[in-house]
């Protein structure tokens, strides 16, 4: 995998990786995970397709931007579309998980003409505590438990790093039933390291601006092939509000692979890719 980085309009520098041969695909991660929660998915499709994607600003191997506003996720689809100029990409499937929701869908209020298709995984579109039960009841507690993040992960990053390179943090979860019993765990284990020591000051901006943005007015809009794909105990996107996102868009296909989460390409990887290669050969076809 290539790996480097592009300087976004703003001035802040940002990390991008890309790998495979042929037709584009962009990837829009979601907030606590970068590529390697699409590890599956990519060695199905590296070999038929160039697969670009890209760190947020501030998080994993992007730097901090100067203003912590600019989080925001208008400003993240102006980072892509500096991404897609970068690499002269002028139309491209865009995959795009949780938190990718939102920026895709801003990006195709944008630029409709740059899609060929899109793939939705467990992803947001409206703000982040619609997606939770009794939307009016948990956006104040939303809001109010944002105001401790950043100090707690201070606290607590060094003994949740500790607990995860152990294994029985892992372990704990899939026996709550949290997560798919299939789940890689190597994957799963690298995505929460980088999750625990990201900068938590920048994950919590950028999660009040996901609670603000509300793209679902663009979905009736949308008149290209998309495939959502979704866990059937997904605590952060339910599956109700999955199937109002796929009732919102034409001509969707909506898949819910049992017993995952919020994890789904990692708790039932080849299913999941298996999905989406199928989805890719009707676009061919």
């Amino acid at each position: 995998m290539k790996q480097g980085s592009f300087t976004s309009r703003d001035g802040t520098l940002l990390a991008w990786q890309r790998i495979g041969s042929g037709p584009d695909i962009v990837i829009a991660n979601g907030l606590g995970g970068s590529i390697p929660a699409w590890k599956h998915v990519i060695a199905a499709l590296s070999d038929r397709f160039t697969i670009t994607a890209w760190d947020y600003r501030g998080l994993f191997a992007s730097h901090r931007p100067a203003d912590l506003s600019s989080v925001s996720v208008p400003v993240q689809a102006d980072d892509l579309e500096d991404l897609l100029a970068l690499f002269h990409i002028e139309k491209a499937i865009f995959m795009g998980w949780s938190y990718g929701g939102q920026v895709l869908v801003e990006l195709y209020r944008r630029r409709p003409e740059a899609f060929s298709g899109l793939v939705l995984l467990n992803a947001m579109v409206g703000p982040a505590s619609g997606s939770l039960r009794l939307p009016q009841l948990c956006a104040p507690i939303f809001s109010h438990l944002l105001t401790f993040w950043a100090p707690f992960w201070r606290l607590a990053a060094p003994l949740a790093d500790r607990v995860i390179r152990s294994g029985t943090a892992v372990s704990f979860i899939k026996s709550t039933g949290l997560v798919g019993p299939d789940l890689d765990e190597d994957v799963f284990r690298e995505i929460a390291e980088k999750f625990v020591n990201m900068d938590h000051e920048v994950f919590r901006a950028t999660l009040e601006s996901a609670e603000r943005y509300d793209g679902r007015d663009v979905l009736p809009l949308v008149r290209i092939p998309v495939l959502i794909i979704a866990g059937t105990r997904d605590f952060i996107v339910l599956p109700q509000t999955t199937r109002e996102i796929a009732r919102a868009i034409p001509g969707s296909r909506l898949v819910f692979v049992p017993r995952t989460s919020h994890y789904t390409a990692v708790e039932r990887p080849a299913e999941v890719a298996s999905e989406v290669v199928s989805f890719l050969n009707s676009l061919e076809s």
